[in-house]
This record gives structure tokens, C-alpha cells and sequence, in this order.
């Protein structure tokens, strides 16, 4: 399967807020953060995939699961899911 990156910035840019503007919005309003903070994300990020790939009549459960765990994690900068050790931890 391929991925079509245009298709992933529209369902990046879903209702002109955006994802990661709408997630950030959704966890401050329920104050969350750690593990819930990621899956107040992936839950928006799946639904913004449903939304759009709908519009464009493409859904298919395939393209569901990858288009979600890609705008999720696009949405979070894969950077976030590698913690680095900073320079307390070599002390």
C-alpha cells in the first residue's frame, strides 16, 4: 500500500484547526498528560482519518489502521516517542 502524502496533510489539516490544534485543545480541556495525552491523540487522529477518507469515499479498514498510526504519529513528531537521556542521567 501506498501512502499518499497528500491525503495525509488533508487529514492532517481536517477542519482548518488542524489535528495536532484539535488534540492540543481536547487534552488541556481534559487536562491530560502522560499515556491519556497520546490517546486523546490517536482517538482524534483516527477519527479525522474516518472523516476524511469517508469524504472521499476511500475507507477501507486497511487504510484506516495505516493512515491513523501515520497522521498520529506525524501529529506527535516521531521524536517524542524515543525519550532522550539528558546529562543529569550520566551523573
Amino acid at each position: 500500500m501506498n501512502i499518499d502524502q497528500t491525503l495525509v496533510l488533508a487529514i492532517l489539516g481536517v477542519a482548518g484547526v488542524g489535528v495536532a490544534g484539535l488534540t492540543e485543545m481536547i487534552k488541556r480541556f481534559l487536562k491530560a498528560s502522560g499515556f491519556a495525552a497520546y490517546a486523546v491523540s490517536f482517538v482524534v487522529s483516527a477519527a479525522a482519518t474516518v472523516f476524511v477518507l469517508l469524504q472521499g469515499a476511500m475507507f477501507t479498514w486497511g487504510a484506516l489502521v495505516v493512515y491513523t498510526i501515520v497522521v498520529f504519529c506525524e501529529a506527535n513528531g516521531l521524536y517524542k516517542l524515543i525519550k532522550k537521556p539528558n546529562a543529569e542521567s550520566f551523573r
